[in-house]
């Protein structure tokens, strides 16, 4: 696993079996040569990416994925001492619904796995600091390019460039939480 990354399951509503993706978690992190770094996973419902939307984004809708990069480390270290040392190497939190996960794979026909992978590593490129809103591009073609050579099937487009998604779902790259 990447430097001990991990899947959470925080919701009940959508049956998802969390092993299936931590070998994918480690498979993505060392594609994208992070696997001495960590990050971390975690499922929740429509209501909690409801929530997390409005307080992070300032809207009130739910959304499919949030990422949440941590800080500089050096910044990390500022006045945390021991704790610091806990935060080393870590790129952030990605928060996916599960619900609109089953909702987004259902409308693009193709299964919850594929779903949850595409919106993982969609994710992951935020916290490597990708923003398909201001790069002309570039991140929904490295998204294109990973799918294909990871074998993660599903639509053409990027999950940051879909735009006939449930009106409910949109795709964004947060500011730090600290």
């Amino acid at each position: 696993m990447a430097a001990s990354s991990s899947i959470i399951n925080r919701q009940r509503r959508v049956s998802v079996r969390i092993g299936t993706y931590r070998a994918f978690i480690f498979r993505l992190a060392r594609e994208l040569h992070v696997a001495r770094r960590r990050f971390d996973v975690t499922l929740i419902d429509d209501r909690e990416a409801e929530r997390l939307n409005r307080l992070f984004r300032k809207k009130a809708a739910p959304t499919d994925v949030l990422s949440f990069p941590w800080n500089d480390p050096a910044e990390a270290t500022a006045g945390f001492g021991r704790a610091a040392k806990e935060f080393a190497g870590y790129l952030g939190d990605i928060v996916i619904s599960a619900e609109a996960a089953r909702r987004n794979a259902r409308q693009e026909k193709h299964s919850l796995e594929t779903e949850i992978q595409q919106l993982t590593l969609h994710g992951l490129l935020h916290l490597l600091g990708y923003d398909h809103e201001m790069d002309d591009g570039e991140m929904n073609r490295l998204e294109l390019k990973l799918r294909r050579r990871m074998g993660i099937e599903g639509r053409k487009s990027p999950a940051g460039s879909r735009s006939s998604l449930s009106r409910r779902a949109t795709r964004v790259h947060t500011k730090s939480i600290r």
